[in-house]
């Protein structure tokens, strides 16, 4: 295939790359001749280089205060990552890795790998998607879409062995390093519909492994006659045996643990020897494990399912490997238990079957995917009783609604001749939009009318991620369209013109919502200088033709400085 997209599983703990070959989805050996790369970065002072992978896995040990591993945990968040003498954002941490997985498959295959696949846990929400996105653009590559983890896998699993069984219902059970997934899919031929997810950003392998830890730390701690402090040395070496040891008891009834100077206290070495049992993992990881089934049975209830209806259970992610998992879903759903094709490497795999889709290779597959999160706009039902403030959470799209959906509310004005409404879309579950995740904003001019006026909204989403908005004032000839883009964290008009003017509509619509703020003439001058200046700057970015990360941070500075601005703007309410 010319030009083929690539499929990259970007993981918690391991990450990997794969493509198609003969109409079959393979996983590349990039790195020592395995297909999976550890999720670690670590930077070379002397060489003032980034290395990634396996080498940075050894100096972790070495160098602690210059490695990092688990970045995905902390995609989405506006946080600093330091390595060293350098600070990276978590997207600049990731683009590392996906870039030197592009460039080590690059070597492999002999192709110039641009157009990828990445996939996100399905609980993502549009913030860490959007993260993902953009770790891709700085590593160079085109993301042409973001593909939930389990319904990946569920991508390359053989239906052809359920052709007997009468049902068509099959649940995801993924458990990666770092995060975990529950998908429920209903299998029509070679149609594959998500009927819910759930599941948890913040529980993984990692969280099993600090069990261990904990463990390892009280033996340690009772060999010393006062209280210690950690330091990252010894913490990462601590993390290493832990993973160590839950992968030996996934196939081995006991571990002996024996390592030698694990730490140094007042000059003594103490060593970690001790015997640690499968019946002793389970029992300190029991609340993470029923964490997992606490979210099995969510997923069941959203997609108006019981356990007697799940035909097969499919399991997803490394963790998975631990006999407990099989075990407590053996008694729930009385099903046979399947590994995935590999379970380490399968999203991936699936990631390069959903690029051949778009790509239009000859696969057969139909995927039909859910919304991992309601969509709404913030209206005047509720008020914060802290702030003051408009506060409600109006939902139009909800949370594992298929994809593609469009969904309308309708709402009303709150006083007579209102000049303008300002939408301001959330995504989350909670009725109070400062607990959920702001996505965007933008200002609809009003027509005059009465109070109680009706005002319609609806939302569009399509398979590429974007959200098509439509506004319209009922009976008044009054309507806008704009895309809220969640790979650029930015609203835009929907118009003719060609994409190459897309930068400039941009900036066109940034201006327009900057001078209604100046002209309303209610900002300190400092902040109005402030405004200006910014304004100034990201257009003189575009013009100049600036690189993308530089414009991208102008814009969302802008953005958020918008936002802040027009918080004095008329809401509207539902009615």
């Amino acid at each position: 295939m010319a030009n083929p997209i690539y499929g990259i599983d970007l993981g918690t703990t391991n990450s990997s790359i794969a493509r198609l070959e003969n109409g079959r989805a393979v996983a590349l050996p990039v790195e020592e001749g395995q297909a999976l790369v550890p999720s670690v970065v670590s930077y070379d002072e002397a060489a003032q280089q980034v290395i990634v992978g396996r080498q940075a896995r050894r100096r972790q040990a070495a160098f602690p205060h210059h490695t990092i591993r688990s970045v995905k945990r902390l995609m989405g968040q506006n946080s600093t990552v330091t390595l060293g003498s350098q600070h990276f954002t978590p997207e600049e941490i990731s683009s590392f890795i996906l870039n030197y997985l592009a460039f080590q498959a690059g070597k492999l295959t002999g192709e110039k790998i641009k157009k990828v696949v990445i996939t996100v846990p399905a609980y993502f929400n549009d913030v860490q998607r959007r993260a993902t996105i953009k770790a891709g653009e700085l590593a160079g590559l085109e993301v042409v879409r973001i593909i939930n983890e389990p319904t990946a896998a569920a991508l390359v699993y053989d239906y052809a062995s359920m052709a007997g069984d009468q049902s068509p219902y099959i649940l995801v059970y993924d458990l990666g390093g770092g995060t975990f997934d529950v998908s429920i899919l209903e299998v029509k031929g070679e149609i594959k519909e998500v009927l819910a997810s759930s599941g948890d950003t913040a529980l993984g392998g990692d969280d099993f492994d600090r069990c261990l830890v904990e463990l390892f730390q009280d033996f340690l701690l009772a060999q010393v006659d006062q209280p210690q402090e950690w330091g990252l040395p010894v913490q990462m070496r601590l993390q290493d045996i832990a993973e160590q040891t839950k992968v030996i008891l996934s196939d081995q009834p006991f571990c002996q643990v024996a390592e030698a100077a694990v730490w140094v206290v007042d000059g003594k070495p103490l060593n970690l020897r001790l015997e640690v049992s499968r019946q002793q993992l389970e029992s300190l990881t029991a609340e993470l494990m029923n964490r997992t089934i606490s979210k099995v049975f969510d997923a069941l209830q959203e997609a108006a399912l019981s356990p007697a209806d799940i035909g097969k259970i499919l399991l997803v992610g490394g963790a998975t490997r631990m006999p407990m998992v099989a075990t407590r879903l053996q008694e729930i759903f009385h099903r046979p238990i399947f590994h995935a094709i590999d379970p380490d490497l399968c999203v991936a795999m699936g990631a390069a079957v959903q690029g051949g889709l778009i790509s239009g290779a000859p696969l057969g597959h139909i995927l039909l995917d859910v919304t991992a999160h309601t969509l709404g706009i913030k209206t005047i039902d509720q008020i914060d009783p802290d702030t003051g403030e408009a506060d409600y959470f109006s939902p139009i799209i909800r949370r594992n609604s298929r994809i593609p959906t469009r969904q309308a509310e309708v709402y009303y004005t709150v006083v007579n001749c209102q000049e303008s409404v300002t939408i301001e879309v959330f995504q989350g579950e909670n009725s109070s939009c400062r607990r959920n995740v702001a996505v965007g904003s933008f200002t609809f001019p009003l027509k005059p009318a009465p109070p109680k006026s009706p005002v319609i909204v609806e939302f569009a989403y399509d398979p590429e991620g974007l959200v098509h908005i439509t506004v319209e004032q009922k009976d008044k000839q009054n309507r806008k369209e704009v895309t809220l883009d969640i790979r650029h964290k930015r609203i835009l008009p929907d118009d003719s013109e060609e994409q190459g003017q897309e930068s400039l509509r941009v900036v066109n619509y940034i201006v327009e919502k900057a001078t209604r703020l100046l002209q309303a003439k209610q900002l300190p001058q400092e902040e109005q200088q402030r405004l200006q200046d910014l304004v100034a700057a990201y257009a003189e970015a575009l013009q100049q033709e600036a690189s993308g990360p530089e414009v991208d941070a102008l814009e969302d500075e802008l953005l958020a400085t918008l936002e802040e601005m027009e918080e004095r703007l008329p809401f509207l309410e539902q009615g």
